[in-house]
Parts: structure tokens; C-alpha cells; sequence
């Protein structure tokens, strides 16, 4: 049920992103029941700004907590994060997360399909202990990117308007 009542605020926080013009994404921090950080989306394309949620949280716990306190601590994001995400939530030892959205869900939603890679056998390879867990509360989930980019737009013209961009890519 916790997973559930944090991974709700991720969607707050990834909604309250869209509102501004970000990409709606949302993470926080949890140790002990206590939320530790809360991050939303700031990437910026057109000025080449990463600003992921799940990097900005790990911005703000870079030197801030024990390495102690990361690995027990639990990271919650509205979304499953990209590989770039998972390398520097890696670089804290933080060792479990919470997803609302899979990669496949997602995928919906961007021109390529998602990759079925096994990223925690990947990251086991190199010696990180990491598990994904997910997804939580997907289908609630799906319905935050609504407020993509700050305009409301109902998931099933997003999804329709993807795949009619997939559809073209592959007649191409």
C-alpha cells in the first residue's frame, strides 16, 4: 500500500512539471516511511538541459546523505527511468525502485518500441545490486502524461498520434 501512496505523489510531482512546460516526470526519495527528496522534470531540449526527475533527485542527495541511509532508502518515479537515470541513481548505492510506468507502456508514447533489455542482470554485471520494481498503479500513471509539455491532451490522441509516427517511420 505504500508503494501505491508514494508513487501517487510521484505523479503529482510529474503533473505539476507538465503544468510548467516540462516533460511530466516525477521522483522522490523514501527511507523509513519518511520522504527524504522530492524532484519533478526540468529537461529543457531546446537548450540541451538533461533535467530528468530521477537525476535531479540525485543531484540534491549527491553529498547530502550517508551512503548508509541511500542504500537503505527506496526511490520512487512516476516513470521507468532511462539508462541514464539508472547510472546515477546507481552512483548512490541506492539499491531499490519503484516505477509507475514499464518501459512498454511508455514506449506508446515515443517513435521506437521499448528495448526488452534486462537492466538489473546488466547492472549485476558491473557489479551493482539494484531491483526495479514496477509497475505500480500503471494505468493512473499512463494518464499523468496528459499534461505533457503544459497543455492538456487525453492519452488516447497521444497514443494515436505516436502511432501514426511509428507507422511512418517504418515505411520509410
Amino acid at each position: 500500500m505504500d508503494n501505491e501512496r508514494y508513487m501517487k505523489r510521484c505523479f503529482e510531482l510529474a503533473i505539476r512539471a507538465g503544468k510548467k512546460g516540462h516533460d511530466t516526470f516525477g521522483a522522490l526519495l523514501v527511507r523509513s516511511g519518511e520522504i527524504l527528496e522530492e524532484a519533478e522534470n526540468t529537461a529543457d531540449w531546446k537548450n540541451g538541459i538533461f533535467g530528468h526527475a530521477e537525476f535531479n533527485l540525485v543531484h540534491q542527495c549527491a553529498n547530502r546523505y550517508p551512503d548508509s541511509v541511500l542504500k537503505e532508502a527506496v526511490l520512487y518515479t512516476s516513470c521507468a527511468p532511462c539508462e541514464r537515470c539508472l547510472g546515477a541513481i546507481a552512483s548512490l548505492g541506492i539499491e531499490t525502485v519503484v516505477y509507475g510506468v514499464s518501459y512498454e507502456a511508455f514506449s506508446l508514447l515515443t517513435p521506437r518500441d521499448a528495448l526488452p533489455l534486462d537492466r538489473e542482470g546488466l547492472l549485476e554485471k558491473l557489479g551493482i545490486r539494484m531491483r526495479l520494481i514496477g509497475p505500480v498503479l500503471e494505468d493512473e500513471g499512463m494518464h499523468v502524461f496528459e499534461w505533457w509539455g503544459g497543455e492538456y491532451r487525453p492519452l488516447s490522441e497521444l497514443i494515436a498520434e505516436m502511432a501514426e509516427i511509428k507507422a511512418r517511420i517504418a515505411a520509410e
